[in-house]
């Protein structure tokens, strides 16, 4: 157990200091306080059988230096900000160019031939992921008016099978 955490500690450490280095300097405060939770972790069962490392207090105090440093350079480093005249008016020129382009394209409406139609299938499953029941209970809302007005054009060509009416529910 205490090799693990001296191991974890060192790997910590060194990631510590890494990081402490480059430019995100600030993500160094994460690994760094690990290694001081796993060195310091190290430290007690070592204490504890009575033979303390050389590994451990360079560990704890690589970390510290580590930590100091990113911390030195969250507090002391200035973010300059260029001038953002340059990047507003290349953006705004990119813009005028898009939609420039935008306007160059020509789109065309679409046309479909009734022989065009005829040649799509539809497969029952697509029918079966339709709403339904959605569309019958916005029929049921149709006043008696309404059925008077509308006109069945084709009442010749409606089959009605006996076994149809028998399967029928009529609510009341």
């Amino acid at each position: 157990m205490k090799k693990l955490f001296t191991i974890l500690a060192l790997i910590a450490a060194i990631l510590t200091v890494i990081l402490s280095i480059l430019p995100v300097s600030n993500l160094a405060i994460f690994p760094g306080i690990l290694a001081l939770i796993f060195g310091g972790t190290a430290y007690y069962f070592s204490k504890k059988t009575g033979e303390i490392k050389k590994l451990l207090p360079f560990t704890i105090m690589l970390t510290v230096l580590a930590l100091v440093l990113t911390s030195y350079k969250a507090f002391f480093t200035e973010t300059i900000v260029e001038d953002t005249k340059a990047l507003e008016a290349t953006e705004v020129l990119l813009q005028e160019e898009s939609l420039e382009e935008l306007e160059d394209l020509d789109i065309e409406e679409i046309e479909l031939d009734d022989s065009e139609l005829e040649d799509l299938s539809i497969d029952e499953t697509e029918l079966e992921e339709l709403n339904i029941e959605e569309n019958i209970e916005s029929l049921d809302e149709i006043d008696a008016k309404e059925l008077e007005n509308i006109e069945i054009d084709a009442v010749e060509d409606i089959e009605i099978d006996e076994s149809e009416l028998n399967e029928l529910e009529i609510d009341q």
